[in-house]
């Protein structure tokens, strides 16, 4: 437009986020001078911007960030294929990149068109924009509206850094007015709409607000040979090339171009002063007024320039490599299928390689639509499948990897099975571990596979039977993954071989092969490169160490970790060693820094796009709250949590936790009963170990004397093992012996309690475990008759449960130093009891079980150091005078 109307309110939003900083996205439909706007403000405000431009044609992830960040932007050709590797390698590197825009960028960049911009582009102005005010940086987007459901969302998302969102509106007749002749104005405005692009073209007497008919009154001023070329340059793309497009027209064409744009149909545009077309709407419709046979043959010839170009940069004007996807798209605009598949294969490797795992899926998308042999379909589909796994959305692999099965079992390829199966990793929701299965079951059905092929296809079988509870079954296809990889030396196949035994591995007589694995898989996994599968290693050797006492090897793993994450800038790395660190903190009692490093841990993994960190973060949070009996630590959100969990017995032992320290004692009671149902829990169940230790504090509320001895006889075979149980990833706590003594106690077996308790006082000691230590004194307190020792005892805990911040155990520990040492539910007893009443009358009275009646009498007769029932009765009336209870 040669004349500026109106957009005063816009104009002063504009100007003013030059000097802020942050993001301003100018959105409105196609034609309403978003582009004609945010030049008037550069020129107004006499600044000058580095723009980025989003072509309607496919091109390589980042395309408009590559004037922002020359060369900065090359494809990583060694992108991983790890399972959560991957998407932190490219939350990395849009990081990495975020970091060079906001510290030596340019201050003010433009990004025309960005409701043609691919995922990367949008997430890394996404990154941008977290920091973009603060150093000083303004991003100026151009959006029209309505985008895709995609960018929509990405860009709505902006709007919590602070992007700031400037609508433009077609013009009113008052603005018509000033650009036409005043009485043709109401006409006008009619006729266009108020379209800025449109009324511009009335105005300059190009037409009658018609698009198709402005084009082709504008194309009619053109010679022939001048109006070919421009439609040869509409097909080529929206920015003029006039080194390819002299190619495909056969002609120099310098002055063809200067015609075109005397006519208003090209525009010389910034950073580099190449001819673009005014508008993509003028673009494409020359494109849409090409004749079918006119419109494959020019696809044609810039197809083979572009092929051509792409084998001899130089040929490209020095511009760097060609798109392969433009290459696809022309190919299919010529009607070459074939060469459209192979093209678009190599597109979506370009994005693969730049970590956008979208763009590669919807290259390889459009691929599969193309008729090919089984074999190299299979090949497609596989390649597919990884895309649409790296861009999370797994029941969509899972059908490309069950497609890829059938076509690689019409070409009798065994390999191409087996590379389907393998495509999910590390995903084992019920549906996808049933698909998984089959395929794997499918795979192994081929006698050729190769040893490192078939290790690897049964650690998958291995992982998804054990994920499904089957701990069992999958044991025999994890050791003989394990054996094959081993002896055919593939490291990869050993690093998932382990990986499957380590699942297997739920007896404590197993912890000397953990230990093995982890040190194989750390020592696989660094000389491959891997630093996420060698840290997991370093894991399995961190919970090994603790449990064997051995605190050499548990530090060793902690540096090792911390070295691996020191190194390395992947989320996923910092998540770990923040989950680690949090383990550690909760053991020793720093319950500060632990909460601090579960937050760190859990906005990491959120900011990455995974919301399963919650997870860990509201069973590392519930621990806390439950060890420092302080109901107001329990973690925020942890209601909502629960209310969308299953009802699984690693989560109901934490609901019924939760329930009991905040006085719920009847939803306590509901939750526990069901978890008291599954007694004895499975032992091939992977959690029963903490699921056990965990119900113990109910167990002892609720005087559940059979259950007490139940969870005794599953957690004893740990007592040969001295140190703590647990795992980096949530929390360990302190040695099994004090849970075991807790039970005995329950169970009536005051002397066996005593002994495991004095055990535990000593073992919790040796490793640090400050909060179970404070738990064990308090414990072995309340079960030595009344005296010296056990007041020492109870004084001790609670002078540590306070320094620790520990408010529960601090006050129970305080009331155990009077000279009372029944507790409020064995003095109800002894009540009973001094009456005569029988054990069955007891039970009956109370509701409870007989079996739990006779445990606390054991008890009661062992504090007030009775040897039988008539002498507690002739003594009763003396020791109900001590210490009674208001």
């Amino acid at each position: 437009m040669s004349t500026f109307v109106g957009r005063d309110r816009e104009l002063a939003a504009l100007t003013g986020a030059f000097e802020a900083g942050g993001v301003v996205l100018v959105d409105g439909p196609a034609g309403i001078g978003k582009t004609t706007l945010v030049d008037r403000a550069l020129r107004q405000a006499g600044a000058t911007a580095v723009r980025g431009y989003c072509p309607a044609e496919p091109a390589p992830p980042l395309w408009p960030w590559r004037a922002v960040l020359p060369g900065a932007v090359a494809p990583d050709l060694q992108a991983p294929f790890e399972p959560t590797a991957a998407a932190s390698a490219r939350f990395a590197a849009l990081a990495r990149l975020s970091d060079t825009v906001l510290a030596g960028g340019p201050p003010l960049i433009l990004l025309e068109d960005l409701h043609w911009a691919d995922v990367a582009s949008l997430d890394l102005l996404r990154h941008v924009a977290q920091g973009a005010a603060g150093a000083g940086v303004t991003v100026v987007g151009t959006v029209r509206s309505p985008s895709h459901d995609a960018v929509a969302l990405r860009l709505a998302d902006l709007a919590r850094y602070g992007a700031v969102r400037v609508p433009l509106s077609p013009f009113t007749l008052d603005e018509v007015a000033r650009l036409v002749d005043a009485a043709a104005a109401p006409g006008v405005l009619a006729r266009t709409g108020g379209l800025p692009l449109l009324v511009a073209a009335v105005g300059a007497g190009s037409g009658p607000g018609d698009l198709p008919a402005v084009v082709r009154t504008l194309l009619a001023t053109l010679s022939p040979q001048e109006r070919a070329a421009v439609q040869a340059a509409a097909v080529l793309g929206e920015e003029v090339d006039d080194s390819l497009l002299t190619v495909v027209a056969g002609t120099p064409v310098d002055g063809f171009l200067t015609a075109a744009r005397h006519a208003g149909l090209l525009i010389v545009a910034p950073p580099e002063h190449r001819y673009r077309f005014a508008h993509a709407l003028v673009r494409d419709t020359i494109v849409a007024g090409l004749e079918p046979a006119a419109l494959r043959e020019l696809a044609r010839s810039a197809a083979v320039a572009l092929e051509s170009a792409t084998a001899s940069p130089a040929a490209a004007g020095g511009r760097g490599a060609v798109p392969a996807a433009r290459i696809a798209a022309l190919w299919r605009q010529a009607g070459v299928p074939g060469a459209a598949a192979a093209w678009s294969r190599r597109a979506a490797a370009q994005a693969r390689a730049a970590h956008a795992y979208d763009d590669a899926a919807a290259h390889l998308s459009a691929a599969s639509t193309v008729e090919l042999p089984p074999a190299e379909r299979a090949e497609l589909l596989v390649e597919l499948a990884q895309a649409e796994y790296l861009a999370g959305r797994y029941d969509r692999c899972l059908d490309h990897c069950v497609d890829a099965a059938g076509s690689a079992a019409e070409a009798g390829r065994g390999d191409l099975v087996a590379a389907g199966a393998l495509v999910l990793q590390g995903v084992t929701y019920a549906h996808a571990g049933s698909v998984v299965t089959r395929l794997c079951q499918r795979a192994l059905a081929y006698p050729d596979l190769g040893d490192g092929l078939r290790a690897r296809v049964l650690a998958q079988l291995a992982v998804m039977t054990a994920d499904a509870g089957q701990v069992g079954q999958a044991a025999a296809p994890a050791r003989e993954s394990l054996v094959l990889a081993s002896a055919c030396g593939d490291p990869h196949a050993e690093i998932e071989a382990a990986r499957a035994r380590e699942m297997t591995l739920v007896d404590p007589a197993d912890t000397p092969e953990r230990l093995r694995l982890g040190d194989l898989v750390a020592d696989r996994a660094e000389a491959l490169g891997q630093p996420l599968a060698a840290l997991i290693g370093h894991e399995w050797r961190m919970q090994c160490g603790y449990l064997t006492g051995r605190l050499d090897v548990v530090e060793s793993a902690a540096a090792a970790i911390e070295d691996l994450a020191g190194r390395s800038p992947l989320p996923v790395l910092q998540w770990h060693r923040n989950r680690m660190l949090a383990s550690r903190a909760t053991l020793a009692g720093r319950f500060d820094d632990a909460v601090a490093h579960s937050r760190h841990a859990t906005a990491i993994a959120l900011a990455s796009g995974d919301p399963s960190a919650n997870v860990m973060h509201f069973a590392h949070g519930v621990h806390v709250a439950v060890l420092r009996g302080d109901p107001s630590a329990l973690p925020e959100g942890l209601d909502a949590a629960f209310a969308g969990a299953p009802l699984d017995p690693l989560i109901d032992v934490q609901r019924a936790n939760v329930a009991l320290l905040t006085g719920a004692l009847t939803d306590a009671r509901e939750v526990y009963d069901r978890l008291r149902a599954r007694l004895p829990l499975p032992a091939d169940h992977p959690a029963w170990p903490a699921v056990l230790t965990q119900l113990t504090g109910l167990i002892e509320h609720f005087a559940d004397a059979e259950a007490a001895e139940i969870v005794h006889r599953q957690l004893l075979p740990f007592r040969p093992f001295p140190g703590a149980l647990g795992t980096a990833t949530v929390f360990f706590h302190g040695t099994v012996s004090r849970f075991l003594g807790q039970l005995a106690a329950v169970a009536g077996d005051t002397t066996g309690a005593v002994e495991l308790l004095r055990e535990a006082l000593t073992r919790n000691r040796a490793i640090g475990a400050r909060a179970d230590l404070a738990l064990t004194g308090l414990a072995l307190a309340r079960v030595l008759p009344a005296g010296p020792e056990a007041a020492a005892l109870a004084r001790d805990a609670a002078d540590l449960a306070t320094r620790l911040g520990m408010p529960g155990p601090a006050a129970a520990a305080g009331s155990s130093t009077s000279a009372d040492p029944l507790t409020a539910r064995e003095r109800e007893i002894a009540g009973l009891l001094a009456e005569a009443l029988t054990n069955r009358q007891i039970a009956a009275r109370l509701v409870l079980s007989e079996r739990t009646i006779e445990s606390h009498v054991r008890s009661i007769l062992a504090k007030t150091q009775c040897t039988n029932r008539t002498e507690f009765v002739a003594r009763w009336p003396a020791h109900h005078s001590i210490g009674k209870r208001p």
